[in-house]
C-alpha cells in the first residue's frame, strides 16, 4: 500500500510539473506574439499616418482634385521599408501561431 501511495504522488507531481511547464510555454508565447504585433502594429500606424491626407477640411470641401503630392509625408523609400517590416512581422508571427517557426517564410525562400 505505501508503494502504490508513493507512485500516484509520483505521478501526481509530474502531471503537475507538466502542466506548469506547458502553461509557461504558453505564457511566453502569448508574450512574443503580443509584442510582435505591437511592432507590426506602430508601423502600421506610421504608415496610415504617412498617407493622410495634409490638406484642411476647408481646402478639401473648396477643391475637388486629390493632393497635388502623392507622395508619403516620410518619403518612398522608408515608406517602402516600413511595408517591407510590416510584412515580417506578419510572416513571423502567422508562423508562430502556426507553430512553424523552424520553417523558412515565403519571402526568405524567393531570395
Amino acid at each position: 500500500p505505501i508503494l502504490l501511495s508513493d507512485s500516484k504522488n509520483t505521478h501526481k507531481k509530474h502531471i503537475k510539473r507538466e502542466i506548469e511547464r506547458t502553461n509557461a510555454k504558453l505564457r511566453h508565447f502569448r508574450g512574443v506574439a503580443a509584442n510582435v504585433m505591437n511592432d507590426a502594429l506602430k508601423i502600421w500606424q506610421q504608415m496610415w499616418d504617412n498617407c493622410q491626407d495634409t490638406r484642411t477640411c476647408e481646402e478639401i470641401i473648396e477643391d475637388d482634385c486629390e493632393p497635388s503630392d502623392q507622395i508619403p509625408m516620410c518619403g518612398w523609400q522608408e515608406f517602402r521599408e516600413k511595408l517591407h517590416l510590416l510584412g515580417h512581422y506578419l510572416d513571423y508571427t502567422q508562423r508562430l501561431c502556426e507553430g512553424s517557426i523552424d520553417k523558412i517564410s515565403k519571402d526568405e525562400s524567393e531570395v
